[in-house]
Formats: structure tokens, C-alpha cells, sequence
């Protein structure tokens, strides 16, 4: 085999095997070489050489008991991560405009840098361009709620978790002008790049008689205020202190909280398929119930929230 694919070979076998180990618990019983060397088809030797560098570089520790087989004594999350891609995590997440985006993000934080892992955030609007980000290799894992991973995801990509309820939003709301009467033809408010808001406006609206007015999240607000538009689907506490004279909000029908269920209010985290490195990290490190206690305590006031 050519230098240059042999190479190509080490670092995917290296990475596989990280992620492997990640996957696993202390005391487990490995598998053989020989049936690691099968799994990646890869070369027995191959398998040694990289399950040998783990272990010189403390990334794993190895008891081994001949016929009885080889068990994980210890792992380093950190350590084995590095092994496996040798840069920071980073993460696609939604623009922090309110404190429950702020607490996923610090909770999310918190989670891996206490498993040695460095963390960075991009923050991208709209949950589309956060699964393009991830597509193109710009982030490791990309934030959206579970109703959009559902929806967006192609064969390329995999929700590699999903939190609790409210972890993504508290809800979604129907935002309207007050002086709106019932019989008029209205128009509605959609940014084109959040699946969640114009998947709910599609189901909300089905049997009316609506014009769609695309804008961006951050011109809804002005748009209701200026009239310009009737009204918009969106999250409550982005824009609950905008309620007033003008501007009245309902929850979404029966029909459309019946079909979402609640899937719109839980993050999800989504990786690509062949990424076996961060699927495991995910796995590892994040602890649902631990996200949505730092996520309540920024949300209360009780913790500032560092991202």
C-alpha cells in the first residue's frame, strides 16, 4: 500500500479506536485484536500498533489476563479525544437572545470542559444553517431542537442526543396583533431557515387563507409593531416582554402541539453518521439531567452563565 494511504489508514484506525474506547466502561471486557481487526478491516498489526500508542499516551489503561481477555482498567476522556481528532470540540448552537439558549450553552460547556475536553461555540441562526455548518465540517456537533434534527437530517447526519423538555424552548407561541379580526385575510411572519417556525407555521395555518412574508427572526418584533405583518409563530420567552397593546399571543392549537408533541421544546445534538469520536464523547459526557439543572439555575438568576 502507498505511504500516503497507509497513513490515510493509521489516523482512521486511530480515530475509530478512540472513539471506541470512549464508548466504553472501565471493567469492561474488550473486544480481541483480531475481531477489532475484522470490524475496521484493518490489519491486525495495525490494531496493535494504535491500541499500543493509546496506552503510551495514557489515554487508556489495559489488563491483560490471556484466555480470560483483555478488560479497560481506566480511560482519559480528554486524552483520547485528542488522540482522535487533536483539536477543540466545537459546537454549532443558536444565537444566545435568551437566558434558557444561554444556560444549554454554559451547561453544555461545563459538561465537557470537566472531561478535559476544550470547547468552543459558533453561534448560527436558524437551525438550516446550523446543520449546513456541520455538513461542511465547521463544527463537530450542531444544536437544533428534536422536531428539526427529525426533519433536516440526511443520511449523513445522526442525533447523538436528545435532552429534556425545555431544554430547546419553553415553547412556541402564536404572536398577534390585538386589533386583528377574525375574518380578515392575514399575513404571517416566517424565517425561512428555522425549520421549528415554519414547520409549526405550515401545521398552525394549514386551513387558513395566509400570505407567508419571509423575514428574519430578528424583524418580526418590528414587523407586528409596524403592522406590516398579522402574525408570527415564535418562541415565548424571545418575545414575551414585546407583549402590550399591540401585540397578544396564544399557544398553538391542539391540532399542532398534537402532531409536534413537544419534540419542538427538546435540544438535540446532532453529529455526522461516521463520526464514531464525538458520537462516543456525547454519549460519555452528557448527562441530561445535569444540563437541565445548570440550565434552570442561569435561567433563575442563580448562576451566570460562562459559554
Amino acid at each position: 500500500m502507498p505511504r500516503d494511504k497507509v497513513l490515510i489508514k493509521r489516523e482512521e484506525i486511530n480515530r475509530r479506536l478512540a472513539g471506541y474506547f470512549l464508548s466504553l466502561e472501565p471493567g469492561i471486557n474488550i473486544d480481541s485484536v483480531r475481531d477489532l481487526a475484522v470490524s475496521m478491516d484493518a490489519s491486525i498489526g495495525l490494531i496493535s500498533e494504535s491500541i499500543s500508542r493509546l496506552e503510551e499516551l495514557g489515554a487508556i489503561e489495559i489488563d491483560r489476563r490471556g484466555q480470560l481477555g483483555s478488560f479497560l482498567v481506566r480511560q482519559s476522556v480528554g486524552r483520547l479525544w485528542a488522540a482522535a481528532v487533536n483539536q477543540p470540540l466545537v459546537i454549532a448552537h443558536t444565537l444566545p437572545s435568551n437566558r434558557r439558549y444561554e444556560g444549554l450553552a454554559a451547561a453544555l460547556k461545563k459538561e465537557f470542559n470537566d472531561a478535559g475536553i476544550e470547547t468552543y461555540f459558533i453561534f448560527v441562526r436558524g437551525s438550516r444553517t446550523r446543520l449546513n455548518a456541520l455538513r461542511e465540517n465547521r463544527c463537530h456537533i450542531a444544536i437544533v431542537s428534536q422536531f428539526a434534527a427529525e426533519g433536516l437530517r440526511t443520511r449523513t447526519e445522526e442525533i447523538a442526543a436528545t435532552l429534556l423538555p425545555g431544554s430547546f424552548v419553553k415553547s412556541h407561541q402564536v404572536f398577534f396583533r390585538n386589533d386583528l379580526k377574525s375574518d380578515e385575510f392575514i399575513t404571517v411572519a416566517i424565517d425561512p431557515d428555522s425549520f421549528d417556525q415554519t414547520q409549526l407555521s405550515n401545521i398552525e395555518f394549514k386551513d387558513r387563507s395566509i400570505d407567508f412574508h419571509k423575514l428574519t427572526f430578528m424583524s418580526i418584533r418590528h414587523y407586528l409593531f409596524e403592522k406590516k405583518v398579522d402574525m408570527a409563530i415564535w418562541t415565548e420567552e424571545d418575545m414575551e416582554n414585546q407583549l402590550g397593546n399591540s401585540i397578544a399571543m396564544r399557544p398553538l392549537s391542539q391540532k399542532t402541539a398534537e402532531i409536534v408533541g413537544g419534540r419542538n421544546t427538546k435540544a438535540a445534538l446532532v453529529t455526522r453518521i461516521n463520526d464514531d469520536a464525538t458520537r462516543a464523547l456525547i454519549q460519555k459526557v452528557i448527562d441530561p439531567a445535569a444540563i437541565q439543572t445548570i440550565q434552570q439555575a442561569v435561567i433563575s438568576g442563580a448562576l451566570i452563565p460562562e459559554y
